[in-house]
């Protein structure tokens, strides 16, 4: 473990006192010296994850990407991750792009989202406000599906028909028409854009903020 922590420093030629960087590097993520010394096979998954982030943070950087960050873990253990990297960002000043499919895990640690369909980016806007009134149909549809742990909530589920599009075979105008319940004849020819600073919407008839879902639906 040890030497992957240190292996940075390695490749990047960086003259630094390689056992105190290790130490150093573990500690900030919650594991003691002594890890250095163990063998890959012999951690938790969560002791795992939080040797990666060791070795994401060793040389300082300015941005992290990380790709499902808690995928196969626990669900306990995937929030001491999540707190672990909330923790670093903001001791380290750090700017973090996280890419996942458990909304979750977006709800918990992200300032602003971006949810994508076809590798295009359809609403981009801060987090709780685009949880709380979703404007693209697609983020709509996406955070129905969204398990709510309240049962006192009640949630409308939207359900998308027909299936996802080849990328080899796009649709024309918006790629979304094929499956959006509020589709319309524009949408099927003209491609529409994200506009917008705070939020970016890539559609023609956003939803209206605050309206229900089956109201938008009937109007059209």
């Amino acid at each position: 473990v040890g030497d992957l922590v240190a292996e940075p420093f390695h490749i990047h030629k960086i003259k630094a006192n390689i056992t105190e960087e290790t130490e150093r590097l573990l500690s900030l993520v919650g594991l003691s010296g002594d890890f250095a010394n163990r063998y890959p096979h012999q951690l938790s998954g969560g002791q795992a994850r939080r040797v990666g982030v060791a070795r994401a943070i060793a040389l300082n950087p300015k941005l992290i990407i990380a790709d499902e960050p808690t995928a196969g873990l626990d669900v306990s253990v995937q929030g001491e991750v999540l707190n672990l990297l909330n923790d670093l960002r903001e001791r380290m000043n750090l700017a973090m792009i996280i890419i996942t499919h458990n909304l979750h895990v977006v709800h918990h640690v992200a300032d602003r989202m971006a949810v994508m369909y076809l590798g295009r980016i359809v609403e981009l806007g801060e987090t709780e406000s685009m949880f709380s009134a979703p404007a693209h149909p697609y983020t709509a549809a996406l955070l129905s599906a969204n398990p709510e742990p309240d049962p006192d909530k009640a949630k409308e589920r939207i359900s998308l028909p027909a299936e996802v599009p080849s990328l080899l075979a796009r649709p024309s105008g918006c790629e979304f028409h094929t499956r959006c319940p509020w589709v319309q004849s524009r949408c099927k020819t003209d491609q529409p854009f994200a506009n917008g600073e705070v939020r970016s919407i890539a559609c023609h008839y956003p939803l209206a903020p605050g309206a229900k879902l089956s109201e938008e639906q009937s109007s059209t």
